[in-house]
């Protein structure tokens, strides 16, 4: 009878957390150290649907939204540090896109083969 009451305390505590948590999905903007869940609204997408990045063009200043279909975690890290982007297996993010024009390299930090070029207009 003592499990039982404990168990049903324990089960108690667990949906209260879980109720207060806070949701971060709720935000449309993010930068590329604090991405946020995809808005539909980007400028530019990059579809990861495999490990494997291709090259990819964005405003200055914009929003890049990456849609990841490959099932595994990846970073979307520029080789010059100007950004580092984690997000989860079959997660879609927003990131700001740098605001000055140029190339910016980019690979996966998890997969060493993933690499690309991030085209700012």
């Amino acid at each position: 009878m003592r499990r039982v009451a404990v168990g049903l305390a324990a089960l108690g505590l667990l949906t209260g957390l879980v109720a207060c948590g806070d949701d971060d999905s709720s935000s449309n903007g993010g930068s590329a150290d604090q991405p946020s869940n995809g808005s539909g609204s980007a400028d530019a997408t990059l579809e990861v649907d495999s490990i494997a990045y291709s090259d990819v063009t964005a405003p200055a200043g914009g929003t890049l939204e990456i849609d990841n279909t490959s099932g595994v975690a990846h970073t979307f890290t520029a080789d010059d540090g100007s950004f580092d982007v984690s997000y989860g297996a079959d997660e879609t993010v927003d990131v700001d896109v740098p605001s000055e024009p140029g190339d910016y390299p980019f690979h996966c930090k998890i997969h060493a083969s993933m690499t690309a070029t991030l085209t700012v207009d």
